[in-house]
């Protein structure tokens, strides 16, 4: 029986070590390459043969979300299971509407985990109970949809310009380019469907972006 091979991303080590160490006891796995950002991610889903993606939200540079949402615009068919601390509505939902087939938290018990790659790899579905309640509760409400595609980087932006910063004094706050805040600020108003800055304030009140 041929082995489940398993890309992990995660820029911790001793998390990798660790995964490796509790995957590497199944018979059923195999973890054919291990990332440490997103890039290392996108390079590996198109250069090493592979059945699951496992990764984590927040790492240096392009984090795994974002990753993700390349890798699927590129080949839909790539299945991730997103392995994270993070609870956040955003984050789930952001997950979820990209295309991921899992999402599980990293303190999941080690056969919950073996069961969650193998639902996976068989083309099926497998979240932690808390995103299921979470998703029953955000059922029918596109506010959260809207919220989800907002971006944590997005969401700063968003912070100065409800305190009237510049454009220039954000990208000086965030050490980015006046250009870069534009793009933000242009793809918070595509996404939250309003056309201008206090429409954009005015609903990102409403949704509880801003602080």
């Amino acid at each position: 029986m041929s082995k489940i091979k398993l890309i992990l991303a995660d820029d911790h080590s001793l998390i990798r070590a660790g995964f490796r160490t509790l995957l590497g006891k199944n018979e059923a796995f195999e973890i054919v390459g291990e990332a440490t950002d997103g890039q290392d991610l996108v390079k590996m889903a198109h250069n090493i043969e592979h059945d699951v993606i496992l990764t984590d939200i927040t790492m240096p540079g392009q984090g795994g979300l974002d990753a993700m949402e390349q890798l699927k615009k590129e080949n839909p068919y790539f299945k991730f299971i997103v392995l994270t601390m993070h609870e956040e509505r955003e984050y789930v939902l952001r997950a979820i509407k990209i295309g991921a087939q899992g999402y599980l938290l990293k303190n999941i018990e080690n056969a919950e985990l073996a069961k969650a790659i193998k639902t996976v790899y068989d083309g099926g579905k497998y979240f932690s109970p808390f995103v299921v309640n979470l998703l029953a509760e955000n059922y029918g409400k596109p506010e959260a949809l809207e919220t989800s595609e907002v971006t944590p980087r997005e969401k700063e932006v968003l912070q100065f310009v409800a305190k009237g910063f510049s454009t220039k004094q954000i990208a000086d706050e965030l050490g980015i380019s006046i250009r870069t805040v534009e793009s933000h600020r242009i793809n918070m108003l595509k996404k939250l469907r309003v056309s201008n800055s206090a429409e954009l304030i005015k609903k990102a009140i409403k949704l509880n972006l801003i602080d």
